[in-house]
């Protein structure tokens, strides 16, 4: 390796999202820009995920059966206190304000509105991480 090459960690996200055609653009569009990408189609199946591969970064969606979005960053909060300092991001399409503040206790990084504008996950993403 030449000393003016950087070598750069690929950063993991989790994306938590029962939308599945959200999901895989959501892959796609992450994995276009250089991240490691890990799904999970509920926040049960989320815990599993964030225990196998420790992500550096966790979207997800609010409204989940099984187990909510709260449900899953309340869990994390409480249970898991290695992954409590990973950046959170809520995606919702519920746009009630006491939705918002419901969560506002867990101190979510972001909240973010469906119909998902990708810039703006991006930034939200980069600004996360760089925190």
């Amino acid at each position: 390796m030449l000393k003016s090459e950087v070598v750069t960690e690929q950063k993991t996200i989790l994306i938590v999202e029962d939308e599945v055609s959200l999901c895989v653009l959501m892959q796609e569009e992450l994995t276009t820009h250089g991240f490691k990408v890990v799904t999970a189609g509920d926040g049960v199946e989320g815990l599993k995920r964030l225990q196998d591969h420790e992500p550096d970064l966790i979207i997800c969606d609010r409204a989940m059966p099984a187990m909510t979005g709260y449900e899953l960053l309340e869990r994390i909060r409480g249970v898991y206190p290695q992954y409590r300092a990973v950046p959170f991001i809520f995606l919702t399409a519920l746009t009630d304000q006491r939705d918002r503040q419901a969560v506002q206790g867990l101190q979510p990084t972001a909240y973010l509105e469906k119909p998902l504008d990708f810039d703006v996950l991006l930034r939200t993403i980069e600004s996360a991480l760089s925190e």
